[in-house]
């Protein structure tokens, strides 16, 4: 293991999303997504690293909206990373939270659904409640975000959906659902999930990558300033 600063990894980051040479997404917004989930302990280098199978990929399409009502919207990612979209999906979901009290949000075909934390911390700041839920496409397990209006950080749950998965087709497993509301959501039973993260132990982590720095797996760090290498090669005409 190895200490780096928020600074360091902010600016590898960067460096790394823009040698992608991507038609969308703000690097250094989307750095700040990486940092945000790695300076509270929930690996935000892997999810990058994982997401670059995601991001590099060429045949880039636009999301597209499915469906809509005035309390809930269906997008399709088309199997793309939620990093380069989150960011404008969440600002249209904010405007309906002007007219209406609750807006449910399913995003489908999408991936790395872990690095959308930074960007739901900012509304939870701004007085939106949360809650997130999905289930992981690799492992048989399923996760909840909640943020209640106000709440720097989000307790999350964590619980085994082992004969459930396998039954799950390739878009549930591939689905983010997100409730918003301007009014509390109810904190689970922490005992029907296997893990709780709460916000403590997460405030706990970031106040110690704050004051330490962040502690990163040597191979994690060398494969991401592999990639922000790849801004040192020209274009080809």
């Amino acid at each position: 293991m190895i200490l780096v600063s928020h600074n360091e990894l902010v600016g590898v980051t960067t460096k790394a999303f823009q040698g992608l040479r991507l038609p969308y997404g703000e690097a250094d917004l989307i750095a700040n997504m990486v940092a945000d989930l790695e300076m509270v302990g929930l690996h935000g280098i892997k999810h990058f690293i994982n997401a670059l199978n995601y991001l590099g990929n060429k045949n880039n399409k636009p999301c597209h909206i499915t469906f809509e009502s005035s309390v809930e919207i269906n997008i399709d990612l088309n199997d793309e990373s939620i990093l380069c979209h989150i960011p404008t999906i969440l600002g249209y979901i904010s405007d309906k939270l002007l007219d209406e009290s609750r807006v449910k949000l399913n995003i489908h075909n999408c991936c790395n659904r872990w690095l959308a934390f930074g960007e739901l911390c900012k509304l939870s700041k701004n007085g939106i409640s949360i809650n997130a839920c999905w289930n992981d496409f690799f492992e048989p397990i399923g996760i909840k975000y909640l943020l209640n209006s106000g709440d720097e950080l989000p307790e999350i749950y964590i619980k085994s959906v082992e004969g459930e998965n396998s039954k799950l087709s390739i878009d549930n497993k591939r689905r983010l659902t997100i409730e918003f509301s301007n009014t509390h959501f109810k904190l689970p039973n922490s005992d029907e999930y296997q893990q709780h993260l709460s916000s403590s132990r997460l405030k706990r982590y970031q106040e110690e990558s704050w004051s330490k720095g962040i502690s990163v797996q040597v191979s994690d760090w060398e494969k991401l300033k592999q990639s922000s290498q790849a801004i040192l090669v020209p274009c080809k005409s």
